[in-house]
This record gives structure tokens, C-alpha cells and sequence, in this order.
């Protein structure tokens, strides 16, 4: 073989062993993977919130609104230099308008699409997840309650955490704290005192 001909042959192998290399690591990010919903402790297994006497209610979620200064970022992995990024490609808002209303429905409370008599407007004010040490989230929504006719009856924050022990940066650990933290919120909403009295009309 000529000197020319093993240096052509070296050079495409570096080519081909550097796509390689390159592709592995794009695939191993976590950017602009879908969410999805995968909680490890379901609402059922939380402390049970009363919401009898609530029969006549018919509760319209709207779709809830993103304040987060970037609408793709769900995480960030710190337990390697750099930072590494996680983004979704997902409609958080609408994720979570879904997941909020199947939780509340769960709960026993009559989820409508239209002519409430209560409605829910919902707004995302942050919707993280982070992994060091152990993986950690937080999801914090705005909650307004309103009359048919728009006039505000009750606005609260509510708050939801989660933390775990996973495997740095994987996709899997993320959805589950997220999923956690957001059924969080959803159950301090509902053992609001307030959330139950706002939608009897008192």
C-alpha cells in the first residue's frame, strides 16, 4: 500500500471515529426531548383532601399561561462541568393544563370544558428541575378563581417539591421529579382551605 493511499485510509477513519463520537454525545444530550408524565408517588397516596359538597360544581380549566423567562428549559444537570441544559420540545402549558385537570377530576371535582360555574385560569411561574447530589424540583403555578363572568373570586400560589436519588442526567429521573412536584402543587391547591370555599361560593 503507498504512503499516500494509509494516509487517505487514517485520515477517513479519524473522519468516521469523530461522526461517531460526535453523534454518541448529541444523543446523550437532553435537549429538546419530549416530557412525559411519570410519577413515582400518585395523588391517591398522599394525604386525602376533602372536597365533598362540591357535586353542583362544574370547575372550567382554562389553558394555563408560561411566565418562565425561557419556554423549552426543564433542567440542568450540575454535577459535571459545564452546565449541561435540558429542554423540551413540548407545550409545557398544555402539559400541564392536561395533567392538572385529570388530577383534579381524580380528585372528584367535575372538570368541564365549557359553561362552568367556576372557572380556573392558570399561570407557570416555574417549572425546573435540577440534579446534583440528588435530583431536585420545583413547580410553582398562579391559580385565579373566577365567575362566569370573569370577576375574580381567589388568587393563590401554590407550590409543589420533589427530590430523589437517579442516575445523573437522565431523562427518566427528570419526568419523575417533575411529575412529583407538579402533583405537589396540585395537592396543596386542593387542601387549601380557601380552594374549597371559593368554589361553594362562600
Amino acid at each position: 500500500m503507498s504512503h499516500s493511499r494509509r494516509i487517505i485510509l487514517a485520515i477517513a477513519a479519524a473522519c468516521m471515529t469523530a461522526a461517531f463520537f460526535s453523534r454518541a454525545e448529541a444523543a446523550d444530550k437532553l435537549e429538546n426531548i419530549p416530557l412525559e408524565w411519570s410519577p413515582t408517588e400518585p395523588m391517591s397516596e398522599r394525604r386525602p383532601v376533602d372536597l365533598t359538597g362540591l357535586e353542583s360544581v362544574k370547575l372550567q380549566v382554562e389553558t394555563f399561561t408560561d411566565n418562565r423567562d425561557d419556554a423549552t428549559s426543564i433542567g440542568r444537570s450540575l454535577n459535571k462541568a459545564p452546565v449541561r441544559k435540558v429542554t423540551t420540545r413540548t407545550n409545557v402549558p398544555r402539559f400541564v393544563t392536561y395533567q392538572v385537570k385529570v388530577l383534579l377530576s381524580d380528585l372528584g371535582l367535575d372538570v368541564v370544558e365549557n359553561a362552568g360555574t367556576v372557572i380556573m385560569n392558570g399561570e407557570i411561574k416555574q417549572f425546573f428541575a435540577e440534579d446534583d447530589t440528588r435530583y431536585k424540583a420545583t413547580v410553582e403555578l398562579r391559580i385565579t378563581l373566577s365567575d362566569p363572568a370573569g370577576k375574580a373570586l381567589w388568587v393563590v400560589d401554590t407550590t409543589g417539591t420533589s427530590s430523589r436519588f437517579g442516575i445523573a442526567y437522565k431523562a427518566a429521573n427528570y419526568y419523575e421529579v417533575l411529575s412529583d412536584a407538579l402533583i405537589g402543587a396540585v395537592h396543596e391547591l386542593a387542601g387549601n382551605a380557601n380552594f374549597k370555599k371559593t368554589l361553594k361560593g362562600k
